[in-house]
């Protein structure tokens, strides 16, 4: 299907009401009265809300730059040092982040396009009235009405190369964000244009992409680049679903077929060489450039970039389909963690080129997981799912929100994580900040959330058959409104028990002579399903049902608490909590006397038949179910000898444990960080082993 076939979650969030009193209700709530205005109130501290008045501001003068170039650190060339004779191009693992040139209002434009566009998903799409309503409407005024006056005439419109580094404009693509800037401007005025009717701050973003397609594209005498952090692809390939202006779709697909091109006119080398070498500075390869996209097998680089590059592709369709498909198996196959976090390398915030490389740890050797990527993650996901449904896919999806992406922002509202590790070490904690100087993920995370009910389901009405083809995504109580030909409409409401309890119930309405055709999904971790109304066999994750114009159905099925083990090349003997879609994490703050013990909960081994009670408990006021391990399942890895080597045998096992009387208390793991404590956690979990367990020390 088409661009102009397949609506995207943006545009169809209006849609849908999710039910306020729902678990998801209760989450948007939060989001809507207080995470928009901690966000706003933090936007106005950092100087980004004034930014567009293009003054001059005194944080203009930290790492300041000249001609848009910059200078590699010194962190940067150790490890470019340090992985020479391992990898073919070690400057695939230098990230922008570890460039010392790179000023800390560079990104601003996003940060602002970002929350107007969660804004107006949550202003045009509350089942009650949002607390700071009138305080946002206002700013939204404020910040379309500076954005309009600091356009230049011929459409420009970025802070930083305007009022501090004039002579760096389109200088640096691959490092200075001008294009992953303007995607979120441009998608912030998408949603603006959606909720207001007005084509203000459309018409100006317009302007902005067409001066961009005046100095960039194929033909000569324009520069043959393309973004070095994806995002004005996608925000493009939105526009042209919104203006179906032909020049617009062939500009998306520009950005995504020239990336990693050699060319003759760029000496052979593709853009951002060619680029570095003009502006004399370094080439660092993170950026999905290293090769054609058709040509790229495994997903690398910063884990970010790559899935909004798969995002674009997968919206495009044709072979892009297939590019974004075959990287993101690799991605959720071999480099995804237990919680949908992607990115294992801290030092580039990205993916490691070894499969399955996911230490949990600083004292493992690394561990990011970005809540950015797994919001990207959902992103690329649920554009698969446009084009066809599939269960894996679908659960990944799942995964990401309840976890990586929802653990992102404290359950109060006021705070928020950049990376997710699996495990905290040494000084370490898991309690989140307030604020970032580079702060992508806070309202990357709130339009996620206020774009949720796009995410729920897609809808494709077929007239000539007079079929409503129905794909649920996500178990999410919510109703949707359906337009049909003629001024009639459609509804369908699903009221459900998830991620607690594996009960859901729809009822579809539509006018006499239609029909439903509904895809649900069969979820992987979901045992015992029953379907209340005849189905196909359940396969690649989906039923289907067929069903007049007015009825009701449901389906059920079982979550037991599942233990999961990692795939063997990860090298690590672990096991994993997990009930339905959520991952369970224990914190200091209820194994106070554990913890103590053992710090992080370190050498604290789970035996593989350990069973848990589920008892209801409240965390920021929301009712979610925790988790208690019987008492004889946890162990400790004991060392008594303090030889680095030791010979094994039958009487002398590789490890001894000691089985402990504790018991170990679990939370869902967005939760984590909410209540206080030690603010240590620790997602997985040594595997003990029975043959090898020492009563009190003592050997059998």
């Amino acid at each position: 299907m088409s661009l102009l076939e397949r609506s995207h979650p943006q545009e169809t969030n209006s849609q849908t009401t999710i039910d306020p009193n729902s678990f998801y209700g209760k989450i948007r709530t939060l989001y809507a009265d207080k995470v928009l205005y901690t966000q706003l109130e933090q936007m106005r501290k950092q100087g980004s809300y004034d930014a567009f008045d293009m003054q001059w501001q005194e944080v203009y003068n930290v790492r300041r730059l000249t001609g848009a170039r910059t200078r590699v650190s010194v962190k940067a060339r150790i490890l470019r040092f340090m992985l020479r004779d391992i990898f073919a191009d070690p400057s695939l693992f230098v990230s922008s982040s570890q460039l010392d040139g790179i000023p800390p209002s560079l990104f601003w434009e996003s940060d602002v396009g970002k929350w107007i566009e969660a804004t107006c998903y949550f202003l045009a799409n509350s089942p009650t009235p949002l607390e700071h309503a009138d305080e946002f409407q206002e700013a939204l005024e404020h910040l379309v009405g500076l954005i309009e006056k600091a356009q230049q005439p011929d459409g420009y419109l970025d802070i930083y190369f305007t009022v501090v580094d004039p002579e760096g404009r389109f200088k640096n693509f691959r490092d200075m964000h001008e294009m992953y800037n303007a995607g979120h401007l441009l998608e912030g005025a998408l949603a603006h244009h959606q909720y207001t009717g007005s084509r203000r701050f459309l018409d100006v973003m317009i302007k902005y992409v067409e001066c961009f397609m005046r100095h960039v594209g194929p033909n000569e005498g324009q520069l043959h680049g393309y973004p070095g952090h994806p995002e004005l692809e996608l925000a493009v390939l939105r526009l042209y679903a919104v203006t179906k202006d032909p020049k617009h779709l062939a500009f998306g697909q520009y950005l995504l077929a020239a990336r990693g091109v050699k060319r003759e006119d760029q000496g052979g080398d593709h853009y951002f060489v060619y680029e570095a070498k003009r502006i004399k500075g370094e080439y660092a390869n993170y950026n999905q450039s290293h090769l054609p996209l058709h040509d790229q097998d495994t997903i690398l680089g910063h884990s970010v970039r790559a899935l909004y590059l798969t995002t674009a592709a997968a919206d495009l369709g044709g072979e892009f389909l297939d590019d974004a498909k075959r990287l993101f198996a690799d991605a959720i196959d071999t480099k995804m963690y237990v919680t949908g976090g992607f990115g294992s390398e801290p030092r580039f915030e990205g993916f490691s080129p070894i499969p399955h490389h996911l230490p949990q740890s600083t004292g493992e050797g690394g561990c990011y997981a970005e809540t950015c990527a797994s919001i990207a993650a959902m992103m690329t996901g649920e554009r698969i799912l446009s084009h066809r449904v599939d269960g894996k896919v679908r659960d990944t999806i799942e995964l990401c929100l309840h976890n990586a992406v929802l653990g992102g922002g404290s359950l109060d509202g006021k705070a928020f994580s950049y990376a997710n590790k699996m495990a905290t070490y040494g000084d370490e904690t898991a309690v989140r900040a307030d604020w970032f100087e580079v702060c992508c993920c806070p309202p990357n995370l709130s339009r996620t959330l206020g774009m949720l009910g796009g995410y729920t389901w897609h809808v494709a009405v077929d007239e000539a058959k007079q079929v409503i083809n129905l794909d649920v995504y996500l178990f999410i109580s919510a109703t949707r409104t359906i337009d049909l030909p003629g001024g009639q409409a459609a509804q369908v409401t699903m009221q459900t028990e998830m991620p607690w309890a594996g009960k859901t119930a729809w009822k579809v309405e539509a006018p006499e002579g239609w029909k439903w055709n509904v895809q649900l999904p069969v979820p992987k971790y979901a045992k015992n399903v029953k379907v209340s109304t005849e189905c196909t066999p359940f396969t690649y994750g989906y039923t289907t049902i067929t069903t007049p114009a007015n009825s009701t159905f449901t389906m059920n099925f079982d979550m037991p608490v599942r233990l999961l083990s990692p795939h063997p090349d990860t090298h690590q003997d672990t096991i994993t909590v997990s009930r339905g879609p959520i991952v369970y994490v224990a914190e200091g703050v209820d194994n106070e006397m554990l913890e103590r013990k053992y710090k992080h909960f370190e050498n604290v081994g789970l035996d593989q038949s350990a069973v848990f009670d589920e008892h209801g408990i409240k965390v920021g006021g929301i009712p979610m179910i925790g988790l208690t391990s019987r008492d004889g399942a946890l162990f400790a890895l004991e060392s008594p000898k303090q030889d680095a080597y030791n010979v094994v045998s039958e009487r002398s096992p590789a490890r001894q444990w000691r089985q402990l009387q504790d018991t170990l208390t679990l939370v869902p793991w967005f939760a984590r960080a909410n209540r206080g404590g030690s603010g240590h956690v620790r997602t997985s979990f040594a595997r003990a082993d029975k043959r090898a367990v020492y009563a009190n020390g003592n050997g059998h």
